[in-house]
């Protein structure tokens, strides 16, 4: 498995390669991002490479899903050390009934009637 994801990795790298190298003209050309709030503000950011920009996205996109996957992790984690907890306390229950002694039941009779003659 693992030289399966070497492989991946490789090829990964080797396509991105590829793709900054055949795609420079374009991923260096600025770009100006405009966000206009009507009636109330123009926003606009520097001049930045196209290039960058897709790389702060791909790096942003890959924080969140970092921060996601962690926080379920924890989420996980919490669940798992609660239901060792409990399991923990049932085997202990279990344990102490498996000692009780056994007590044989008496077998059940029925209250016999004094006939009064």
């Amino acid at each position: 498995m693992r030289f399966i994801k070497v492989l991946f990795l490789l090829f990964l790298f080797v396509f991105s390669i590829l793709f900054f190298s055949q795609n420079s003209d374009t991923l260096l050309q600025d770009l100006q991002l405009v966000l206009d709030i009507p009636y109330v503000a123009t926003l606009h950011s520097l001049p930045l490479p196209f290039g960058v920009i897709i790389l702060a996205a791909f790096t942003a996109g890959c924080l969140l899903t970092v921060v996601y996957f962690a926080v379920d992790k924890f989420r996980s984690r919490s669940k798992l050390k609660e239901c060792r907890t409990r399991m923990a306390s049932l085997e202990q229950e279990l344990n102490s009934l498996r000692n009780m002694p056994i007590e044989e039941a008496q077998p059940y009779t029925e209250p016999k009637e004094e006939e009064n003659l």
